[in-house]
């Protein structure tokens, strides 16, 4: 037995002290929440000592060993098991939880960073009881409202974006789906019969008329196309001289309508931080024989009486707008698109597809039945829902909220506002631009405006709080200007950080595939709690650039190199507990200077390069 310890030993081991306590791959796990294979990993690399047992050799890990490990990287407020847990008044949430995919009350319109719903719901769960109050103060898309709703809780949600609002009130509204299905059927049914021929082409086997599918353009020109015939069935062929005839007869239409003031569309400027590949204004991005089509159908839906139909109705119609613009990318060979609209502006390539409008809008429509027929039952009054700036909250009672959970603004990374312009044109709402909390060098919005508009919200978001109660949300970015924005508001408000999880996402966004070689695959999730205001802020007391630089080298050493999104994923949380942010000039340390310093970011995998992150490592130069 001495010599297998003494081996054990030589292997970086411990001996097993009686006088000890020791834990389990999974308790330890639990109290550093990280996965049980990571806790495997740090023991294999000596990152955590362990000792092991049987003739299996299973890991034991001495619980003090375990402790001081998590007080080296996170501090006292980080991790906490579930053993520990229960012995708390309130038991918080310290572990990832398995997304799932959103059904189909998510999938009825697009919006930029919707959160995995599940995940939303077990939080709402967790803080809250039926009857309590929610506030989301940055609603977006709406999955706290939503599930807030589901689970029987008021919620009070709050946006500065008009289109944030009317997706989640038309979520989440009680309409007579019979009525709505009866009035759609009947509008599109009259405008189809006087516009349908507008998608003419012949077939190229009878030569017969048949309907256009769609259409792919190439610089500018009409190149394929993709129709169905009613006696030989789909085709593809390139465009003649009668499909080009076609659409100049649309442009010559459209602006013939146009001058006898029949048709209208919003011809406002793209914002600069949006814009991208030349073009200037929001009609810019749809087709003439779309923008005629377009503007038909929403002249008719705000025609439509009752209030809560017409706005599914334009629900129906923004949702679809996407998919019949310029902005999806086209396959000349295939005659159809490649994906939607994914990229976080405004990009029209220059082989894009025309998608038949008729056809897109009864697609639409079917996935809004689809997913409102799974909302029937929902009680809409216990939702609050307007548009405001929530770093004023006058409307809301001092300590009257019992829970808040939101997805604060990521500084400069998605432009929310700018993009929903392309919806808020054709629904002609007017747009709060001056109070958005977002970083953008066109506006003259710099990291002081930012930093101010945040402070002032979570001082807000403090007040309203009751007292020992929680408030939950999710990050994640790069930019330490931006954590140190967001958290030091935090503390200043006069919260208290209790713990942080690295959550998965149900799948990759938009976002995420624009740059893969920087996001992270998740998000951070944030447990805040309302305490008595402490009067003296911790602040990291020694060098904090160093201490980076340390980090950063024991994890690339250890792995063997690092993937840009397992290396954040690291040391974003150690960074952020420890608020290690400025160096000793106290400027905020930018960590893409500190790995170009030492490392080289070198492709070592290239079949991964269509998963995030996945086909480079930083390696030691």
């Amino acid at each position: 037995m001495l010599l297998y310890y003494e081996k054990l030993e030589r292997l970086g081991g411990l001996f097993m002290d009686r006088n000890k306590e020791f834990l389990t791959p999974k308790e330890t796990s639990e109290i550093l929440c990280v996965s049980t294979s990571t806790i495997r990993r740090w023991a294999d690399d000596g990152t955590l000592p362990c000792c092991r047992v049987g003739k299996s050799g299973y890991r034991r890990f001495e619980r003090d060993k375990v402790l001081d490990l998590k007080e080296k990287y996170y501090g006292d407020a980080f991790f906490v098991s579930k053993k520990e847990e229960t012995k708390k008044k309130n038991k918080i949430i310290n572990k990832n939880i398995s997304a799932k995919a959103h059904p189909a009350h998510y999938l009825m319109h697009k919006y930029w960073g919707r959160k995995p719903h599940n995940v939303v719901s077990e939080y709402i769960h967790c803080f809250t009881k039926e009857g309590d109050i929610i506030l989301e103060p940055f609603m977006g898309s709406g999955v706290t409202v939503i599930e807030a709703v589901k689970a029987n809780r008021n919620v009070v949600g709050i946006d500065i974006n008009p289109m944030s609002k009317f997706i989640v009130q038309n979520t989440i509204s009680n309409v007579d789906l019979n009525t709505f299905s009866e009035i759609y059927t009947d509008i599109m049914g009259k405008i189809n019969s006087q516009f349908s021929e507008l998608y003419y082409t012949h077939c190229p086997i009878c030569n017969a008329i048949s309907k256009m599918e769609t259409g792919v353009w190439d610089n500018n020109s009409l190149s394929r196309i993709k129709g169905i015939c009613n006696e030989h069935g789909k085709f593809i062929k390139n465009a003649d001289e009668y499909d080009l005839n076609q659409y100049q007869y649309c442009s010559e239409l459209k602006k013939h309508l146009q001058e006898q003031q029949i048709i209208n569309y919003p011809t406002d400027n793209i914002m600069k931080y949006v814009k991208r590949s030349g073009r200037e204004r929001i009609d810019e991005l749809f087709s003439d024989r779309a923008l005629i089509i377009l503007s038909h159908i929403r002249d008719a839906f705000r025609k439509v009486e009752d209030i809560k139909i017409q706005n599914l109705l334009m629900f129906c119609f923004t949702s679809m707008l996407s998919n019949v613009s310029r902005m999806l990318p086209g396959d000349l060979e295939k005659a159809t698109y490649k994906s939607g609209w994914v990229i976080s502006k405004f990009w029209t390539p220059k082989i894009h597809t025309e998608r038949n409008v008729f056809m897109c809008m009864d697609l639409r429509y079917k996935a809004i039945l689809k997913g409102k027929k799974e909302l029937v039952n929902i009680n809409d009054s216990l939702a609050d829902i307007s548009v405001g700036d929530s770093s004023n909250l006058s409307k809301i009672k001092d300590n009257s909220i019992d829970y808040i959970f939101t997805d604060p603004p990521y500084g400069e990374s998605i432009a929310y506002l700018a993009l929903s312009h392309f919806w808020n044109s054709w629904l002609q709402d007017d747009v709060d631009y001056d109070n958005e909390i977002i970083i953008d060098p066109y506006r003259n919005k710099n990291y002081d405006d930012y930093n101010e508009r945040t402070h002032n919200a979570y001082r807000e978001f403090y007040r309203v709080l009751k007292p020992e109660h929680y408030m939950s949300f999710t990050f994640h970015n790069r930019d330490l200007n931006v954590w140190k924005a967001i958290l030091d508001s935090c503390y200043e408000a006069g919260f208290t950080l209790e713990n942080i999880i690295l959550q998965e996402q149900a799948v990759s966004s938009g976002t995420q595939g624009i740059n893969k070689k920087n996001t992270l695959t998740g998000d951070f999730v944030y447990n805040f709690k309302k305490t008595k205001r402490q009067n003296d802020i911790p602040v990291f007391q020694d060098n904090a650039e160093q201490f980076i630089k340390d980090n950063i080298e024991q994890f690339i050493s250890n792995n063997n190199g690092a993937t840009s999104t397992e290396l954040y994923e690291y040391i974003i949380p150690i960074i952020v507990q420890r608020r290690a942010y400025t160096d000793k000039n106290g400027s905020v340390i930018n960590i893409e200077n500190i790995l170009k310093s030492t490392y080289d970011y070198v492709e070592i995998n290239p079949k991964a390069k269509n998963k995030i992150g996945g086909a480079y490592k930083w390696m030691k130069k």
